[in-house]
């Protein structure tokens, strides 16, 4: 049960039928909801396969799930990048910014990715710059991107609040998902009903008003940012809001299109409340706010890294891939279509990890192979298909040279292999095999 301070504290700005209708709803069992990648499975094939999945109402490509029917979670489709699961709620923050070609957004706490991942499957002509200060946290955001093989995300590990200029009047859209309290994550870990404090709400409001202020700071003149929280509580989200917009002159609300089962607070008409007894969800408060000025597109470099390039032509051309801009992290070799914003920033992923350099060989990565479409991979029955995900090598004559395939199985590429001589030696990732 919950306790009664978490429930005085809603009726700031709730009314007691409300709280008692939301209290209700917090002791049932969560939502399980996903987006499917196109990219790799059509919606078509992925219903034929699944036919007890409910289309969402209108979010494209989202379909809810009973986790107790379909374990998705478990499936070499997920691990393979078919689909992402996440939050219906979550999805519909990223919904709302409305990505626009050539855009350049910040997902500002964007751990573990699925926002950034909404984002980039909706848009791939968007170049999107993926941050968390953990790093830790961001090495699970990365690995979650790489299984979708997506091109469009670049991924940093920084705290802009540490330096108060870098990047500033830089990004066309933000999303702020801010840390919060985590009051709508109650159904999916028990530990946060157990670590809930009104405490911990005041903590963290204040530290969820400074990330905004500076997100602000970072978006360009005419740029929008979305800011979110999981969170119910009046302090983290109306609140901050409120109090963002007497702090500065040099922004304005934007009125959110009507969503159904949205609930808005008189407090704040033009912001949403998912509450899950509304909304199929977990819960989400999104507002939109608007940097005043016309906004000016960045202009692209027209030149790509010519020089980086050439030094690497015979692994790129032996991949088979042509990006305008490479670069080399910690022995990996990466390759994007979207110009680096700032060489100062740490990079975790530079757009797709083609391979890693060895001193004289290299090894491509898993990521490209999610990367690459399956038209010239080696095709694997179903008993092949299980032995590659168990990690076997695998006995198969075929007329090839030796050196590195991608293997695939119902037109999806599940990784690397590297045939000599008859076998194929098994690349897929050690901590995915099953």
């Amino acid at each position: 049960m919950l306790n009664m301070n978490f429930i005085e504290h809603l009726e700031k700005y709730l009314s007691k039928e409300i709280i008692n209708n939301l209290i209700k709803e917090l002791e049932k069992e969560r939502t399980s909801s996903l987006i499917l990648n196109t990219n790799k499975i059509s919606n078509n094939s992925f219903i034929n396969q699944f036919p007890n999945i409910e289309k969402h109402p209108f979010l494209k490509n989202v379909y809810y799930f009973d986790k107790n029917v379909y374990q998705f979670g478990k499936s070499y489709l997920f691990d393979n990048g078919t689909f992402y699961i996440m939050d219906a709620s979550s999805m519909l923050v990223s919904e709302l910014l409305n990505p626009q070609d050539n855009d350049l957004i910040l997902d500002m706490c964007a751990a573990p990715g699925g926002k950034s991942i909404y984002l980039s499957l909706k848009n791939k002509n968007v170049n999107l710059i993926s941050n968390d200060i953990s790093h830790s946290r961001t090495l699970t955001l990365s690995s979650n991107i790489e299984k979708l093989g997506l091109d469009n995300i670049t991924v940093i590990n920084f705290d802009f609040l540490e330096d108060p200029a870098i990047l500033n009047n830089t990004f066309d859209k933000i999303i702020l998902d801010a840390p919060c309290s985590g009051s709508a994550m109650f159904r999916k870990m028990e530990e946060m009903r157990d670590d809930w404090s009104y405490e911990k709400v005041l903590s963290l409001s204040s530290v969820q008003f400074n990330l905004l202020n500076r997100a602000i700071d970072l978006l360009k003149d005419g740029g929008e940012l979305i800011y979110s929280t999981c969170s119910f509580s009046f302090e983290e989200n109306e609140n901050n809001i409120l109090k963002i917009l007497k702090y500065r002159d040099d922004i304005s609300l934007i009125n959110l299109p009507f969503v159904e089962g949205e609930y808005r607070s008189k407090e704040l008409k033009e912001a949403i409340h998912l509450f899950p007894m509304f909304y199929k969800g977990e819960g989400q408060f999104i507002a939109k706010i608007k940097k005043n000025g016309t906004l000016a597109k960045r202009r692209l470099k027209a030149s790509s890294n010519d020089n980086f390039s050439k030094k690497y032509k015979t692994i790129i051309d032996s991949l088979n891939v042509n990006f305008k801009y490479y670069k080399e992290i910690k022995n990996h070799l990466y390759g994007s279509n979207f110009e680096l914003i700032n060489e100062k920033i740490p990079l975790i992923r530079y757009g797709i990890d083609l391979c890693e350099i060895k001193k004289d060989y290299y090894i491509p990565s898993f990521n490209l192979a999610h990367y690459l479409p399956s038209t010239s991979s080696i095709i694997l029955n179903e008993e092949e298909m299980k032995k590659y995900l168990r990690g076997e090598s695998l006995t198969k004559k075929l007329d090839l040279k030796d050196g590195f395939y991608t293997v695939s199985f119902n037109n999806l590429n599940l990784g690397y292999v590297k045939y000599v001589k008859g076998v194929l030696k098994n690349l897929y990732p050690k901590g995915l095999r099953h």
